[in-house]
């Protein structure tokens, strides 16, 4: 918008000058023709005299010329300034000039002048050519003084065209970038990012209360459906564990082949409800910090290298290699099964996301006091935008595809299960490719 303002007042600035020029030079050229008509009657009613005195009189000795000349070309009478000398007057008459009162103007340009002539005959009633000359000088002068002004007046009113510029960019500019970076935002897990307008105009303030109370308006929505699942997961437990004692006592009291096969399959598929119910309630207390930890001392080369050897028949079946690189022998006071969960639940990931003929990798290091847990894959990795999302309850990313079901569990219940250790979870893409789950845990206590 700078630019445009000042090309503009520029390009208004050179027309204006263009313009007051020609002006100035058809005024040249009127003022030369009155002063010719001027001085051949002066010459006509008191002679050479005459018109000496008059045009000594006048005072434009810096800017004006006079010359006159004879039929053969001698020069009778000549006044000008040594400037006007350096122009190369004419020495002889114009041709064109046949009879008394007939004029003829040119103009006479010299590199090493700094001004143009304006140059002027008429044909005397004697025979004689009277020459004026008119030199651009003070219309170069004035011409400046105006383009001076021009000037200033362009800076005024780039100034006050600036003013609108400045404000549509404090008002409406800021806020629509503030909207825009808190809109990035908005995906992040904990779902309460909002809109930001504190200096906009009242549409766009307007229109941020709008979107922010749709925006609560979903957060107590899933806030809602959350507390509902955890509720209905409380309920499910029990009866599903009366209905996996019937089943139990009909499996172990049946005489037909048949029945007992159900009863098994049933008790399956029990197991699998009833252990979906425990990951919502493990998820839901570690968030709430209500998880209760049985801690005991657990070497973390032990668990990792058990957890290796009972998933690498399922890689091999897969067609992936499942290493663990040995690190430092450390121990760390935590609940040794929910541990073995989280673990468990990262190489089920990695098994799953990961490609024929790919490499899964279990290491771990020391930090501070406490140790982080690594598992490497050589899958599709985490799209940078979802790397917040996927930790949360019934959240899958984008490379969950058809071919792995599941429900967006098995992160949030890592990362409950290290809050309640008051550790921290979270993911990486590697360089070569695949990507990488951490555990952060402290010591404990």
């Amino acid at each position: 918008m700078g630019l445009i303002v000042g090309s503009s007042i520029a390009l208004t600035i050179f027309l204006v000058r263009a313009a007051v020029n020609q002006d100035l030079r058809r005024a040249d050229q009127a003022v030369i023709l009155d002063d010719l008509v001027g001085y051949a009657a002066i010459y006509a009613h008191t002679g050479l005299r005459g018109v000496q005195d008059v045009f000594s009189a006048g005072q434009h000795a810096d800017s004006n010329g006079l010359r006159i000349m004879d039929q053969a070309g001698h020069i009778l009478y000549e006044q000008m300034s040594e400037a006007m000398r350096d122009y190369p007057w004419p020495i002889v008459a114009p041709t064109d000039l046949h009879k008394r009162g007939d004029t003829q103007q040119s103009a006479i340009a010299f590199d090493t002048a700094p001004y143009h002539l304006s140059l002027g005959a008429i044909r005397l009633h004697d025979g004689n050519t009277l020459w004026f000359g008119l030199s651009s000088v003070e219309a170069e002068r004035y011409l400046s003084n105006i383009q001076n002004h021009l000037w200033l007046a362009g800076i005024m009113a780039a100034l006050v065209a600036m003013l609108p510029v400045l404000w549509y960019s404090y008002d409406v500019i800021h806020p629509i970038k503030a909207f825009t970076a808190s809109a990035k935002r908005l995906h992040l897990p904990e779902g309460e990012v909002r809109l930001i307008a504190p200096t906009a105009i009242p549409e766009l303030k307007t229109l941020a209360s709008v979107i922010n109370a749709g925006l609560d308006q979903i957060l107590s929505l899933t806030r809602e459906l959350q507390s509902t699942n955890d509720q209905l997961a409380h309920e499910l437990r029990t009866p599903l564990a009366r209905i996996r004692g019937n089943l139990e006592a009909l499996h172990n009291h049946t005489d037909s082949p048949l029945a007992e096969d159900a009863a098994a399959r049933s008790l399956e598929e029990i197991d699998r409800a009833a252990q979906l119910v425990q990951s919502i309630l493990t998820i839901r207390a570690g968030d709430h910090g209500a998880l209760r930890l049985h801690r005991q001392a657990t070497p973390v080369s032990d668990l990792l290298e058990k957890l290796v050897d009972l998933f690498t028949p399922a890689a091999e079946d897969r067609g992936l290699k499942l290493s663990v690189v040995p690190g430092l022998d450390l121990m760390l006071n935590v609940d040794r099964e929910l541990l073995t969960q989280a673990v468990a639940n990262l190489l089920d990931n990695a098994l799953a996301y990961t490609p024929k003929g790919g490499g899964i990798i279990v290491h771990w290091h020391g930090e501070g006091t406490g140790a982080v847990i690594c598992v490497d894959d050589t899958g599709p990795g985490v799209h940078p935008e979802e790397m917040h999302m996927i930790w949360e309850r019934y959240n899958r990313g984008s490379a969950a595809i058809s071919r792995h079901p599941g429900i967006g569990l098995g992160l949030s219940l890592v990362r409950a299960i290290a809050t309640a250790h008051s550790g921290m979870v979270g993911v990486n893409n590697r360089e070569l490719g695949g990507a990488s789950f951490w555990i952060r845990l402290p010591q404990g206590v």
